[in-house]
C-alpha cells in the first residue's frame, strides 16, 4: 500500500471515531424528571401542562415558567428563557428538551402537540369528522 493510502485511511478512521463520540454526547433521550435530575444530561420530557394559573411570562427576564406533569405524575416547575410558544395554551401534550441547572429544570426547547393538528377532517367540507 502506498503511504498516501495509509494516511487517508488513518484520517478517515479518526474522523469516524470523532463523529461517533460527538453524536453519542449530543443524543437526547426521553425520561421523567427524576431520571433527568440524576443524569445531568440533555433530556426530553413528555407531559402535560398543569397548574395553569401559576407561572407565566416575566418580560424583564424574558422567562416563561410553567408546571409540567411527566408520565410518572411528577410535577416540576419548568423555566424557559423565551416567550411562551405559539399554541402552547391549546396543547394537550408538551415535550420539553433541557436539563437541570441551579434554578431547576431549564428547557432549551418546547415542542407542543395540539389536538386540532391531528384531528381527522372531511376533505370536501374542511370540518372534523364526527364518529
Amino acid at each position: 500500500m502506498k503511504s498516501t493510502h495509509i494516511v487517508i485511511l488513518v484520517g478517515l478512521a479518526i474522523f469516524i471515531v470523532a463523529l461517533g463520540v460527538n453524536l453519542s454526547k449530543n443524543v437526547s433521550t426521553y425520561a421523567d424528571f427524576d431520571m433527568a435530575r440524576q443524569s445531568g444530561k440533555q433530556i426530553h420530557i413528555s407531559g402535560e401542562w398543569v397548574r395553569r394559573d401559576q407561572g407565566g411570562y416575566d418580560q424583564t427576564q424574558d422567562l416563561f415558567t410553567f408546571y409540567l406533569k411527566d408520565t410518572l405524575q411528577n410535577v416540576e416547575l419548568v423555566h424557559f428563557y423565551d416567550p411562551m410558544p405559539m399554541n402552547f395554551d391549546k396543547a394537550e401534550k408538551v415535550v420539553v428538551v433541557g436539563g437541570y441547572q441551579d434554578e431547576g429544570f431549564v428547557a432549551d426547547k418546547i415542542i407542543t402537540k395540539c389536538p386540532s393538528k391531528y384531528e381527522e377532517t372531511d376533505i370536501t367540507a374542511g370540518e372534523p369528522v364526527q364518529q
